[in-house]
């Protein structure tokens, strides 16, 4: 396993392991981080952010505590977003 991996912050939602979920991605940067995934078969860290108006957050703007993700299937909608189903 690798010492670093693709972090998605999410607003919202929690992942918890060997759940099942969809998950719907607008922002450009965690849009290239799960197609960066996707294309090279790793696994994603999904966060939860501590306040979900924020756009841009920081790493001390997230939980301490997130889920490693497994990429099951990504769909690029008309409008730019990404729906990913991930399992955790």
């Amino acid at each position: 396993m690798r010492n670093q991996m693709p972090l998605i912050p999410l607003r919202d939602v929690v992942v918890y392991p060997h759940m099942v979920i969809p998950l719907f991605v607008g922002r450009q940067k965690s849009i290239a981080a799960l197609e960066y995934a996707m294309k090279n078969d790793e696994v994603v860290v999904v966060v939860a952010q501590r306040n979900a108006d924020d756009d841009n957050p920081e790493i001390k703007e997230l939980y301490d505590i997130g889920t490693s993700v497994r990429i099951l299937q990504l769909l690029k909608l008309p409008d730019g977003t990404v729906k990913v189903l991930v399992e955790g």
